[in-house]
This record gives C-alpha cells, sequence and structure tokens, in this order.
C-alpha cells in the first residue's frame, strides 16, 4: 500500500525510543478512571510522542505489527486477538476535563480519542497498523499549548508493568512543581482507581500491595524519583506526604539540547523563555510584553552571575535558560511562604538586583 502524505510511519521502539518525547496535553493527563488499559495507555503515548503536536494535518500514524507486539507485551499476537484489542481502543469513550463545563453541578464532556485503526499488509507482506485520532479529539494532541501539557521520555512508561504505577507516574509529574505535598488517602485511592477494591480499605494492604510496588517500579525503571511518608491523624493514616525529587538541570546527552532547541524553534521562542514552560507544567505565565522586559535585562546581567553550565561553557543560550530556571524557582519558594504580592514585579526584581540596576 502507498504511503499518503499525511501518515508518520514508525518501524520499532528500538533504539529510537531514548529521542522520543512524549507532549501529553493535560485533558489527556487525567484519563485516571478511563477504561483505557496499561497497554492502550502505551499506544496512546506512543501516538503522542510519534505526531509532531504543531502540524494537524499529519494525524496518522503507522505502527508496525512487531511495535504494537511490544507495546502490548506480548510475543506474538493473531489477528483476531489484535482486532479485539483495536476494537476496545477505537471503541472507548473518555471523560476529558472541561474547564467551560460545571462539572460539580453534573456537566461533563466525552470524547472517542481514535476514530479508525486500520490493519494491511504492505508490499513486505508486513502487517501494518493506521491509527488515526478523531477530529474532536484533536484539540487535545495538536497545538496544546493553551491547555498546558506535561513532557516526559516514551522510554519512562513502555517499560511499566503496572496501570497503577503509570497512573501514579502522570500524578507525579502533574503535581512535580509543588515539590513536596499531602493527598488523602482516599483520594488517592480514587486516583488510582482501587477505591472499591475492599481490599485495598485496610491502609496496610493498600501501601504493601500497591504503593511499595509503585514505588520500587517507578524509581527502578523511570526518572520519576520520589519518597512517600503516611501521615496519621489520631491513631489513622489520613494522608500521604509525597516529595518529588528534583530532576537534573543539566543535560548531558547533546540530543536533550537539540531538543530543547528544536521546541523552542517550533513554538516562536527563544531558549531562555521555555524554561518558564519547563517548570510550569508546560505554561507560560508571563505574557509576551512581559517576555519583552525580562529579556531586556537578561541581556544586562553579566554571565559571571549565572550558573556555570559544565557541559558547554560557551554556550550562553543554555546559561541563560538555566539561569532563568534557578530564579523561576527561587520565585516559586518564596511564592510559597506567601512574601510574593506580585509575581511578574517581584521577578523582576530578582533579576534587576543581579544586573545592578537597583
Amino acid at each position: 500500500m502507498a504511503r499518503k502524505k499525511n501518515e508518520l510511519e514508525i518501524q520499532t521502539l528500538g533504539k529510537d525510543i531514548d529521542k522520543l518525547l512524549v507532549q501529553k496535553s493535560k485533558p489527556l493527563s487525567a484519563l485516571w478512571h478511563s477504561d483505557l488499559t496499561l497497554q492502550e495507555f502505551k499506544i496512546l503515548d506512543t501516538y503522542l510522542a510519534r505526531i509532531d503536536s504543531h502540524k494537524p494535518e499529519q494525524k496518522t500514524v503507522i505502527f508496525s505489527k512487531k511495535e504494537l507486539e511490544q507495546l502490548l507485551d506480548v510475543k506474538k499476537i493473531n489477528t483476531e486477538d489484535l482486532k479485539l484489542r483495536l476494537k476496545h481502543l477505537v471503541g472507548n469513550v473518555v471523560e476529558v476535563p472541561n474547564i467551560e463545563l460545571n462539572e460539580e453541578n453534573g456537566e461533563f464532556l466525552l470524547v472517542t480519542l481514535f476514530e479508525e485503526a486500520k490493519v494491511v499488509q504492505d508490499e513486505f507482506e508486513q502487517w501494518k497498523i493506521y491509527l488515526e485520532c478523531t477530529e474532536k479529539a484533536m484539540k487535545y494532541f495538536f497545538n496544546i499549548e493553551n491547555l498546558g501539557y506535561l513532557r516526559y521520555k516514551l522510554r519512562c512508561i513502555t517499560s511499566l508493568t503496572s496501570r497503577y504505577s503509570y497512573i501514579m507516574f502522570l500524578y507525579l509529574e502533574v503535581n512535580r512543581f509543588r515539590k513536596t505535598w499531602e493527598i488523602g488517602v482516599d483520594e488517592l485511592r480514587n486516583i488510582l482507581n482501587c477505591e472499591n477494591e475492599e481490599y485495598y480499605k485496610q491502609y496496610k494492604r493498600f501501601n504493601d500491595s500497591v504503593l511499595k510496588r509503585i514505588y520500587k517500579e517507578l524509581n527502578e525503571k523511570t526518572e520519576c524519583k520520589y519518597e512517600y511518608e503516611s501521615v496519621k491523624i489520631g491513631r489513622k493514616v489520613a494522608k500521604i506526604k509525597f516529595t518529588v525529587k528534583t530532576l537534573p538541570r543539566e543535560f548531558a546527552l547533546k540530543e536533550d539540547i537539540d531538543e530543547l532547541r528544536e521546541q523552542a524553534v517550533i513554538e516562536d521562542k527563544e531558549l531562555w523563555e521555555t524554561a518558564f514552560r519547563d517548570a510550569n507544567n508546560g505554561i507560560y505565565e508571563f505574557n509576551k510584553t512581559q517576555l519583552e522586559e525580562i529579556k531586556q535585562i537578561l541581556l544586562t546581567v553579566p554571565k559571571w552571575k549565572m550558573p556555570e553550565y559544565t557541559i558547554i561553557p560557551e554556550d550562553i543560550d543554555m546559561t541563560r535558560y538555566h539561569y532563568i530556571a534557578q530564579k523561576y524557582a527561587a520565585l516559586n519558594r518564596q511564592d510559597q511562604e506567601g512574601v510574593i504580592k506580585n509575581r511578574y514585579k517581584y521577578f523582576l526584581k530578582m533579576l534587576k538586583k543581579d544586573a545592578e540596576l537597583e
């Protein structure tokens, strides 16, 4: 079958998986209570990692049968079994969070994510699976900057064997900016979709059978490193305290640096500006006029006031990226302590101090 212009073909995960980044909108990151299986989440993430989120005209992704077998964690899948699995994926209706709806009053939005899954043999008698998202779901796949989004490496989730671990990974990444926080045990059970399991009503069982296993798998297989501890009210464990370890801001691989630059070009941003997005779940807090004023001050900050970028010391763009990331982290710390009235003015003040403008 001839390949159409609007299709992007994947071969197999192989070595390419190390370079693939999932860019997932916040609504898609909140599908905790959907009927999607772990394998279907992996297919969704692989789809997201292969599309260009700024090219909605290219919404068809082609999987090889071998790749799909890897994602489904089976050695070999026959045509009938493949048909059943794809029927479930394409026919699955999910509830998507929508800020325009009054969800507390009972309003909700149901969406079908995928419109078509076509299985054919190519001229070499190799099986190919064509997957295409629906028209209504496109706004959650493409041009998602206004929705906010998560970015993580595809390889972080392809090796996971537990749906609980996958959901916890997303939950921790969504809340990474909080560093340390607490959540009620019942609320956490609800997020993990095991609130109706009678066996897990007792905290010790929930901890031993779910939380400890998740902790072990995520720390061994992903870059999401964290700690958790129980918080008691009286004799009862009422909350869980999470502490997510900060990801290193030094990028050891040239591919990671190139990815940052490419993403900045796609978004028509300067590299240092993307530090705001990376630290704020894909959302730019400051508007275009504010960013321009920040830029004018940033250009006057002497290099010796900035962090040393050890990979390529002479790379002033990456140095400024790390400088802005550090200052933004400091802004968030101060804001948590309740000492900031205007975040933008406070951020400018920090930069002006380094630039010796006040």
